[in-house]
C-alpha cells in the first residue's frame, strides 16, 4: 500500500522542465547489489539467455555507456499518442469542421481560399507534431507551450470568417493579427527545440542538426512577423466608408510554411540521430487521416440533412448518390489502412512517407467535399426536373397555342378563362397563365424554405413578375404585334423562374459568387438561361475538383503503399498492384476534361453517374488489393 501512494506522488510530482532522453534507474553500488536483480532482472536459473534475445536485460550502466561511446542519446519514445496530443488533435478537428461549414466553395478564388486555410492548419500541425513524437516530456514547460499551440488554434478559428485571401478587403487587422499568432507559434516551437538542445548538448551529434531546426523556426517566425506590417493600412473615403483593396502578402505565409517544414524535414533525413524511428508518427499520421475521413462523413452527412429539412421525397437516384458517397469513404480508408505498416521502414522513407500525407489530406478533403456537393446537386437536378416538367404544358400552350385538355393542371386553370373565377368577374387568359405559373413555383419551391434561408427579395420577385406576365400576355394577345408587351411578359416570365431557380438552390446553400463586373446601382435583367449557367458553372468546377482530387488521392496513396512496403514483400505482385491503383487514379483525374466539351459535359451533369463512377474505380482498386494469385495445386 505505501509503495502504491509513493508511486502516486512521483506521478503528480511534475518538473518544470523535464529531459526527452530515456531516463534509466541508477545502477545499485557493488557492495548492495539486489541478488534478484541480476543485469536489471532477476536470474532465471538453468537457462543461459543471451543479452541479444532481451533488450531491456541489458545492464543500464552499460547502455550509459554505449551512448557515450556512440555519441548518441536514447530518446524517451511513446508507442502511442499521448492525451496531450490527441487533445491538440481536437482543436484541428474542430476548425477543420467549422471552416468546412462556413467557406462555400463556388468558384476557383473561393476554391484556392480553402486549400490556403486547410494547409496553413494542416503544416501548423504538422510543425507541432514533429517536435512532440520525438522530443516531448511532460513538464511545466511543455504543458505551458501546448497551451499556447491551443490557442494558436483558436486563432485559426478566429479568421476563419473572414478568411478571403486574394479579394478586395477593406480592413486587414484580422490578417495581421493571424499573422502575429503564426510567429508565436513557430517561436513557442523555437524555445521547445531549446529545451530539447539544452538536455542534449553532451552529445555532439544532436547538436547541429537541432540548431539548424531552431534556426529555421526562429527564421520563419521573424518572417511571419515582418510581413505583418506589409499588410494594406485602412483607408476611408470622403463618406468614412472603407475602401476596399486587394494584398497578395499571404502568398508568403503559404512559401514559408511549406519552406520550414521542408527544411525541418531535411535536416532529420541526414541526420538520422533526430529521425521518426521508434516514433509514434505513422500512428499519429493515420490518426489524422482517420480524422479527415471523418470530416468526410460529417460533410455527407449534412448534405443529407438539408435535402431532409426540404421534404424533398427519396427517389432512387438520390438514394444511389448516398450509398455511393458512403462506400467511397469505406473504400479510401480500406485502401490507406490496408496498405499501413506499423513496423519501422526506413528513417528516410519514414520522413518521406509522413509529409506525403499533406497532399493526401488536401486532396481527401476535396474529393470528400466535392462529393458531398455532388449529392445535393443530384437532389437540385430531380427538383429541377420537377419544375421544368410543370411549367412545359404552359409554356408549349404559349408557343404553340391551341386548346388545352381541361382534366389537367393547367388546363383547370384555362378552364376559367372569360368567366367569373376566383373573385374575379372577367379571368382573362394572363390571370390564368400567371396564376398557373405562380402555383407551380410555390408548391415546389416556396411551400418548402426551411428555417434560416431568406427568400423574401425573390418572393417580391415572383410577386411583381406575376403582374407582368398577366399584363404582358392579356396586351399580346389583344395585339400579337405589341413588341412591349411580348417583352413584358418574356421578362415577366424570366423573372419568375429564375428567381425560383436561385430559390431552390438558395435552400441547399449554395449560391452563385457575386460578380466584380456589374457597375454599381446598374440593375441586372433576370435571365433564366444566364442563371442556370452561373449553376452549371459552380458544379463543372466542383466535378473538375472532385475527380482531380479523388485521382490524385489514389496516386499518392499508391505512392505512400509503396513507400511503407518493407523490401521482403517488394514482389512483383505488390508493384503491380500500386501501379494499377495509380493508373486507376491517373484515369480518374482524365475524367474532369470532359469540361471541353459542353454538349458532354452537361449530359454529364445531368447524369447519375458522377458519384458512382468514383465509388466503382475506388472498388475497382480495392479488389486489386486483394485479388491473390491462385496457388498451383501440388500433386
Amino acid at each position: 500500500m505505501g509503495h502504491e501512494e509513493h508511486h502516486h506522488e512521483d506521478k503528480l510530482r511534475l518538473a518544470f522542465f523535464a529531459s526527452p532522453l530515456h531516463q534509466h534507474q541508477p545502477s545499485a553500488p557493488a557492495h548492495e547489489v539486489d541478488p534478484s536483480a541480476d543485469l536489471g532482472r532477476p536470474e532465471k536459473p538453468h537457462h543461459h539467455a543471451s543479452v541479444d534475445s532481451d533488450p531491456e536485460a541489458s545492464n543500464p550502466q552499460f547502455e550509459n555507456m554505449d551512448e557515450c561511446l556512440h555519441d548518441s542519446p536514447a530518446f524517451h519514445r511513446h508507442a502511442e499518442a499521448t492525451t496531450h496530443e490527441l487533445f491538440y488533435d481536437l482543436f484541428f478537428v474542430a476548425n477543420l469542421t467549422t471552416f468546412t461549414s462556413l467557406l462555400e466553395i463556388n468558384d476557383r478564388h473561393s476554391l484556392t481560399a480553402y486549400i490556403g486555410f486547410f494547409s496553413l492548419l494542416w503544416l501548423t500541425w504538422y510543425q507541432v507534431s514533429l517536435y512532440d513524437v520525438r522530443f516531448s516530456a511532460d513538464s511545466v514547460f511543455e504543458r505551458l507551450a501546448k497551451a499556447i499551440h491551443f490557442g494558436c488554434m483558436v486563432g485559426f478559428a478566429v479568421i476563419g470568417p473572414q478568411w478571403k485571401p486574394g479579394q478586395e478587403i477593406g480592413d486587414y487587422k484580422i490578417y495581421k493579427a493571424f499573422g502575429f499568432m503564426l510567429m508565436v507559434s513557430r517561436l513557442t516551437l523555437f524555445f521547445q527545440y531549446g529545451t530539447t538542445l539544452y538536455f542534449t548538448k553532451k552529445y555532439k551529434k544532436t547538436v547541429l542538426p537541432l540548431s539548424l531546426v531552431m534556426a529555421w523556426t526562429l527564421l520563419a517566425a521573424i518572417l511571419y512577423g515582418g510581413l505583418t506590417p506589409t499588410f494594406p493600412k485602412t483607408i476611408v473615403d470622403a463618406t468614412g466608408i472603407e475602401v476596399p483593396h486587394k494584398s497578395n502578402v499571404y502568398i508568403a505565409w503559404y512559401i514559408i510554411a511549406i519552406s520550414e517544414t521542408i527544411l525541418t524535414v531535411t535536416v532529420s533525413c541526414v541526420w538520422r540521430i533526430i529521425s521518426f524511428k521508434g516514433t509514434h508518427m505513422v500512428q499519429r499520421m493515420s490518426l489524422l487521416t482517420l480524422i479527415i475521413l471523418g470530416e468526410g462523413i460529417i460533410v455527407i452527412c449534412k448534405s443529407i440533412s438539408k435535402i431532409v429539412k426540404n421534404e424533398y421525397l427519396w427517389t432512387l437516384s438520390v438514394v444511389g448518390q448516398i450509398v455511393a458517397a458512403v462506400w467511397c469513404i469505406y473504400f479510401l480508408y480500406m485502401l490507406y489502412f490496408d496498405r499501413l505498416q506499423e513496423d519501422h521502414f526506413g528513417s528516410i522513407k519514414q520522413q518521406i512517407w509522413s509529409f506525403l500525407h499533406f497532399p493526401l489530406h488536401v486532396t481527401l478533403v476535396l474529393v470528400l467535399q466535392g462529393i458531398s456537393l455532388l449529392i445535393i446537386w443530384r437532389q437540385a437536378v430531380e427538383a429541377l426536373n420537377g419544375l421544368y416538367s410543370s411549367w412545359e404544358p404552359a409554356l408549349a400552350w404559349l408557343e404553340f397555342g391551341g386548346t388545352v385538355d381541361p382534366k389537367t393542371y393547367f388546363g383547370g386553370y384555362m378552364s376559367h378563362v372569360d368567366s367569373a373565377y376566383n373573385g374575379v368577374k372577367n379571368y382573362t387568359a394572363g390571370m390564368a397563365f400567371a396564376d398557373y405559373l405562380n402555383s407551380t413555383v410555390y408548391n415546389q419551391v416556396y411551400d418548402y424554405i426551411p428555417k434560416g434561408v431568406d427568400a423574401s427579395k425573390e418572393i417580391k420577385t415572383v410577386a411583381s413578375a406575376w403582374k407582368d406576365i398577366q399584363l404582358g400576355l392579356d396586351n399580346y394577345i389583344n395585339n400579337d404585334t405589341n413588341q412591349t408587351a411580348y417583352t413584358q411578359l418574356a421578362t415577366g416570365i424570366n423573372a419568375m423562374t429564375s428567381a425560383s431557380y436561385k430559390t431552390l438552390f438558395d435552400t441547399f446553400s449554395v449560391t452563385v459568387a457575386k460578380s466584380k463586373s456589374k457597375k454599381t446601382g446598374e440593375k441586372e435583367v433576370p435571365d433564366l438561361y444566364k442563371t442556370q449557367l452561373q449553376y452549371y458553372d459552380i458544379f463543372d468546377m466542383i466535378l473538375s475538383y472532385t475527380f482531380i482530387a479523388g485521382g490524385l488521392a489514389l496516386v499518392i496513396t499508391a505512392t505512400l503503399g509503396f513507400l511503407s512496403l518493407p523490401q521482403h514483400q517488394r514482389r512483383a505482385g505488390n508493384i503491380v498492384r500500386l501501379a494499377i491503383t495509380a493508373a486507376a487514379g491517373l484515369g480518374l483525374s482524365l475524367v474532369s476534361l470532359i469540361r471541353y466539351s459542353d454538349t458532354a459535359m452537361y449530359k454529364y451533369l445531368g447524369s447519375s453517374w458522377m458519384i458512382p463512377t468514383i465509388c466503382l474505380t475506388l472498388f475497382f482498386c480495392v479488389v486489386v488489393d486483394h485479388i491473390q494469385k491462385p496457388k498451383k495445386k501440388v500433386h
